[in-house]
């Protein structure tokens, strides 16, 4: 394959698992995202409760207590801020939705990319057929992974939208169980890491300007640490 071709599949993977290691960020930051709703949402009704009877007692022992009686304002003052954060984690958790439809969108058309440099290669590869073998053969594989993984990703980002979806924010048993099965690692998960980190070998005859630029980027090795956290 001549340097040019390699040079730009070599572009192309290093633009797809960039956003591979972005949508394990976005995962990581979900997971914390539905851990403090499933918190707040079981904390809440308690503040709501404590606040309730503080306020009940207002009246009883405000002219004993004076300027104390402030104090015991602090439950409705905690609740407030409880329903504060549970409202920013709501939208937290929009905003992760929105950057993975976007992470799909990109892995979308870095697969399409790639479709069109086989094509390109496929035409100006040598008459020989051997030759012609040799020429795609890379932008082949590369395809096949590129489109492998982003069936993964289309599943898996359905599989959390409806996850998500009409989520009870006062429904701790769900938030929890929710949380619970967010991992694209877990039970119900779409993603196989194993072939996403090593289901595409790399040329080995890559200039030196290639291998540094490779190494400035997160790799397909490098995304395992951040899966398995």
């Amino acid at each position: 394959m001549a340097k040019t071709a390699l040079q730009k599949c070599l572009k192309l993977h290093k633009l797809f698992v960039a956003e591979i290691a972005r949508s394990a960020k976005l995962e990581s930051e979900g997971s914390q995202v539905l851990s403090s709703l499933a918190n707040l949402s079981q904390r809440i009704p308690i503040l709501l409760q404590s606040s309730g009877n503080a306020n009940g007692q207002d009246n009883d022992v405000s002219d004993v207590m004076g300027v104390l009686s402030d104090v015991r304002d602090t439950e409705t003052l905690l609740l407030q801020k409880h329903v504060l954060a549970l409202e920013k984690s709501r939208g937290f958790l929009t905003d992760i939705m929105h950057d993975y439809q976007e992470v799909l969108r990109h892995l979308r058309s870095f697969a399409s990319d790639c479709v069109t440099l086989v094509d390109d290669a496929l035409r100006e590869s040598a008459v020989s057929e051997d030759d012609q073998v040799a020429a795609v053969a890379f932008p082949l594989q590369l395809q096949e992974w590129m489109e492998t993984v982003l069936a993964m990703f289309e599943h898996e980002v359905l599989r959390k939208i409806r996850l998500v979806a009409d989520l009870e924010y006062s429904d701790y048993v769900r938030l929890s169980t929710v949380h619970k099965q967010w991992s694209s690692q877990g039970a119900m998960g779409n993603i196989d890491s194993n072939y996403v980190q090593t289901g595409l070998q790399l040329p080995r005859a890559t200039t030196s300007s290639t291998l540094r630029s490779q190494r400035s980027t997160p790799s397909t090795s490098s995304i395992r640490g951040k899966n398995e956290k």
